[in-house]
C-alpha cells in the first residue's frame, strides 16, 4: 500500500488543480506559478504553488489563507471528487489519490486570459422553480441536515434553473442580497458535485439572510457563517441555544470582505454578532476582521508567504506579525490588546466545519 509520501512523489498538486479545470496565469510569473479557476467567465479561486518542480516538496496557498502539500490540497478540495464518495474521509482521499498515481501527468498548456468584459448579473436569467423540502435531497442526503432544519429555512431557499445554460440542471440557490435592501444581486448554487455563485453576481457587498425576526430592528442575534450549509447546520447542532424569532443567520460566501462585514453591522444594529466559521487559519482571521469591524477599526492582514507569517497591521495601533502556526484568537489578543466583543463559536474536536461535525454526529448514532 502507498503512503501519502508515495502519492506526493508521484502526484504533482498541478496535475490535480489542471484537471478541476484551473488555469496558470502566465502574467504572474514562473517561479511561483499562478492557477486561475472560473466559473461563466467569473475568477472563483486562485492558487499559487511553491517548488513548481518537485512534487513531493509541492505547497499550495489559495485566496482563503488556506495551504499545505497536496493531501491538504485534496482534504481541502474532497466535495469536488464526488465520483470517489466514500463515508470514510481517510479512505476517500486514499481514491482519489490512487485515481491520479496511475495516470500520466500531461500538461494542458491552457493560460488564463483575464476578460476585459465586465459581466452583469440578471436576476431575471435565474428562473425561480417551486420548492419543497423533498426537491432538497442534496441538503437532506448528501449534507445529512435534517428535513425539520431544511423545512424551517424552506423560504430562504430557492431552486433556480439558469435559462442561459447549455443544460436543463436545476439547481439549489441561496439568494444574496444587500442587507436592508430587496433585491436579489447574487446566487450562492449548490447540487451534487458542485458549487459557485452565479455569474455577474455581487459577492463583495451582498450576502445569503435568513431573518426570521422579519424586522431588522427585532433581531437580537445575527450568526455569521462561510456558507449556507454551515450556517443551518449550526443551528441544527444548536438549536435549543437559539430564540429563532430574534435571529438572523448569514452566509458570506466562502472569503469575506468588509463591505459585507459593515453592511450587517449597519443593518442589524441592536443584534450581538455570532461568528461561525471554518476551523481553521482562514477562519480565525475572518473572527478578527469581524471583530476589527464591530470595533469600528480598519485593518489589513497580509499573508507574508515567504516568511510563512501573518502581518497584522490595526489602524492607529502598532503593526506585528504572528507565525502562520501560532495564529489564534489568544495570541491576537496578546498582541494587539484587542477584546472581542463577537461571540466566537468553533467547530468541536478537528472537525473543519459545522456541517462536517453535523455529519460525523449523524454517522455515530447510526452505528450506536
Amino acid at each position: 500500500m502507498m503512503t501519502f509520501d508515495d502519492y506526493k512523489d508521484k502526484v504533482s498538486i498541478i496535475q490535480v488543480l489542471e484537471d478541476l479545470g484551473y488555469q496558470q496565469d502566465i502574467s504572474k510569473g514562473r517561479v511561483s506559478p499562478v492557477f486561475v479557476k472560473t466559473q461563466q467567465g467569473k475568477k472563483v479561486d486562485e492558487v499559487i504553488i511553491k517548488n513548481p518542480n518537485s512534487s513531493l516538496n509541492q505547497h499550495y496557498f489559495d485566496r482563503n489563507y488556506k495551504g499545505g502539500d497536496l493531501i491538504a490540497f485534496i482534504k481541502n478540495h474532497i466535495s469536488e471528487f464526488p465520483q470517489f464518495y466514500h463515508e470514510n474521509q481517510f479512505v476517500h482521499i486514499n481514491k482519489i489519490l490512487g485515481h491520479y498515481a496511475n495516470i500520466p501527468y500531461v500538461p494542458k498548456y491552457q493560460n488564463y486570459k483575464a476578460s476585459s468584459q465586465e459581466i452583469h448579473f440578471e436576476a431575471n436569467r435565474y428562473k425561480q422553480v417551486p420548492t419543497k423540502v423533498d426537491d432538497l435531497k442534496y441538503l437532506t442526503i448528501e449534507r445529512k441536515i435534517s428535513p425539520n432544519t431544511v423545512e424551517t429555512f424552506l423560504p430562504f431557499i430557492h431552486r433556480i434553473q439558469d435559462t442561459k445554460a447549455n443544460n436543463n440542471f436545476i439547481n439549489i440557490g441561496f439568494p444574496y442580497t444587500i442587507p436592508g435592501q430587496p433585491n436579489i444581486t447574487n446566487y450562492e448554487v449548490r447540487n451534487f458535485g458542485f458549487k459557485g455563485m452565479t455569474e455577474g453576481g455581487d459577492k463583495s457587498n451582498s450576502v445569503w439572510l435568513a431573518n426570521f425576526a422579519g424586522d431588522n430592528n427585532l433581531v437580537k442575534s445575527v450568526f455569521i457563517a462561510e456558507s449556507a450549509l454551515d450556517a443551518m447546520s449550526f443551528y441544527e447542532l444548536n438549536k435549543s441555544k437559539v430564540i429563532l424569532g430574534h435571529s438572523c443567520f448569514c452566509s458570506v460566501g466562502g472569503y469575506i470582505t468588509n463591505n459585507q462585514i459593515n453592511n450587517i453591522l449597519k443593518a442589524f444594529p441592536n443584534a450581538n454578532i455570532h461568528t461561525c466559521f471554518d476551523n481553521d487559519l482562514a477562519g480565525t482571521l475572518y473572527n478578527i476582521r469581524v471583530n476589527s469591524a464591530i470595533q469600528n477599526t480598519n485593518i489589513k492582514i497580509i499573508d507574508k508567504r515567504a516568511e510563512d507569517k501573518i502581518l497584522f497591521e490595526p489602524e492607529g495601533k502598532k503593526s506585528f506579525t504572528i507565525p502562520k502556526s501560532e495564529v489564534s484568537i489568544e495570541r491576537y489578543k496578546k498582541e494587539s490588546g484587542d477584546e472581542f466583543k463577537c461571540r466566537i463559536h468553533k467547530p468541536v474536536g478537528n472537525h473543519k466545519d459545522f456541517n462536517e461535525v453535523l455529519q460525523q454526529n449523524k454517522k455515530i448514532s447510526i452505528k450506536r
